[in-house]
């Protein structure tokens, strides 16, 4: 009897960490997601805002004024990209730091007593 407690205990235990580890995926994931969304959509805006300065969304070829604040852009974009990777690597590592448990959606129904009375 003591052993198929044990035996119970011990499965217990690595579904336990097997569901903290899933959690902890997940969180990773959905913020890696997330981060990446901001950092793509905060690009965008700059180019929607200021991308007539290096002829974003033209065929036109471009003259030599557009052509130095395209330059510019490219490595702007790439600093800002370098930047939001470093810190969403940071993010990660301190997120790896803790233990985590989802709380899945969790839905209480309230059963109450039916009255008999007619």
């Amino acid at each position: 009897m003591e052993d198929l407690h044990k035996i119970y205990q011990q499965a217990r235990k690595a579904n336990e960490e097997k569901y903290a580890l899933g959690s902890k995926r997940r969180l990773m994931k959905n913020i890696e997601k997330k981060f990446k969304t901001a950092m793509i959509g905060s690009l965008v805006r700059c180019e929607q805002f200021l991308g007539q300065l290096w002829g974003f969304g033209t065929d036109e070829p471009l003259n030599a004024e557009q052509e130095r604040y395209y330059e510019i852009w490219q490595n702007l974009r790439t600093e800002i990209l370098n930047h939001c990777n470093s810190q969403l690597r940071a993010a990660m590592d301190e997120i790896m730091q803790y233990d985590i448990k989802w709380n899945q959606y969790k839905v209480d129904f309230i059963v109450k007593p039916r009255d008999n009375r007619s």
